[in-house]
């Protein structure tokens, strides 16, 4: 169930076929390896406590994304705004910008 890796062992868990496990694994893998020695103990705990199903993915990443070597703290996600034109609009647009800037 685990391997030697320091003083603190680095947890391993059988392979699922559950996409949201295996992406908390590789989060876990990532924190485990960066955290200082003293709290590798916490992040075993929180990925031992959701395998066995007793929190969920939200207070895993709690525990894991603070160990994370450039994760940041407060960072949200936005969807960017694209907006697109036609081509005929898209070309008069410039001609306009190009006449204006010829005689300027």
């Amino acid at each position: 169930m685990s391997a030697e890796e320091g003083k603190t062992p680095k947890l391993i868990f059988e392979p699922k076929s559950d996409f949201k496990f295996a992406a908390a694994y590789e989060a876990y893998s990532k924190s485990f390896d960066s955290a200082p020695e003293e709290n590798r103990k916490e992040i075993n705990e929180a990925a031992q406590s959701l395998n066995d199903g007793k929190i969920g993915y939200p207070q895993f990443y709690e525990v894991t994304n603070r160990y994370i070597e450039g994760a940041e703290q407060g960072k949200s996600y936005r969807r960017a705004r694209i907006e697109g034109q036609r081509k005929q609009e898209y070309n008069r647009s410039e001609a306009k910008k190009g006449r204006n800037e010829r005689y300027k």
